[in-house]
């Protein structure tokens, strides 16, 4: 088997009791929702949507776990002896956790796809006061773009934080939480320093009625903080290729 398919394999075991975890409940909230939905209606139900897709931060924590256990198992000086770059080591812990938010991704927005010409639809049916070009309508495909560029650029800059800070983590003995904290936070701020407009833009989204001139501003921001998230990466993976000490 080729070196890195063995290291991704070994990293998706690594993660398997979270990843079932998470699996197993985004999958009952498809099923309760879509049960809810068969009538036609909207339900409160609906709203157990949102929870699936608030779980970068849980995927962070997966992340900075899956590298530090290798310290915390003593497993490290086998793991950097390996004939792969180090940047290699992350990146395929990296890959695992990001299958894993992909598979989350899938299943959350197929129930929301299935549910969405008919939530929508009443709403727009049940609105007494439309304005003159009434509230632009999404079409279904393009709600997979959407919520994709929405969750994959929070994923990817959290995720890249989480590498960062795991990094960096590995030069100290102690302050390892307040570092931690310290590296999310500043990063952070950081994001939001830099780009002012753009997380003004994505605050807009939750305004109504949409337009396209939202749209792609939302998708810059969305694109700006993928960016962002490979930059923290970036710098995640120099500082464990050069630092890091079984």
């Amino acid at each position: 088997m080729n070196p890195l398919v063995a290291l991704y394999v070994k990293e998706l075991k690594g993660i398997r009791l979270v990843g079932a975890v998470l699996t197993v409940a985004t999958a009952a909230i498809v099923l309760v929702v879509l049960n809810d939905a068969a009538d036609g209606g909207i339900h409160l139900s609906m709203a157990l949507l949102i929870l699936p897709y608030m779980c970068p931060p849980v995927l962070a924590g997966l992340l900075m776990h899956a590298i530090s256990q290798e310290w915390a198992g003593n497993t490290q000086h086998q793991w950097l002896a390996l004939p792969v770059p180090r940047s290699t080591l992350l990146l395929t812990k990296m890959a695992a956790v990001c299958t894993l938010a992909v598979a989350i991704y899938m299943l959350n927005t197929f129930a929301l796809y299935m549910i969405y010409e008919q939530v929508l639809d009443t709403v727009q049916s049940g609105s007494m006061s439309p304005t003159p070009a009434g509230p632009m309508k999404i079409e279904a495909g393009e709600l997979w773009v959407f919520t994709g560029a929405l969750f994959g650029s929070l994923t990817l800059l959290l995720l890249g934080l989480g590498l960062a800070a795991a990094s960096l983590k590995m030069m100290l003995n102690r302050f390892r939480g307040l570092l931690t904290v310290a590296v999310f936070l500043g990063g952070l701020w950081l994001t939001e320093r830099l780009a002012p407009s753009v997380t003004g833009a994505i605050q807009s989204m939750e305004s109504m009625p949409l337009d396209r001139s939202v749209l792609t501003a939302a998708f810059d921001g969305y694109l700006y903080l993928a960016v962002m998230g490979v930059a923290f990466s970036v710098a995640g993976l120099y500082v464990f290729d050069r630092y890091a000490d079984a």
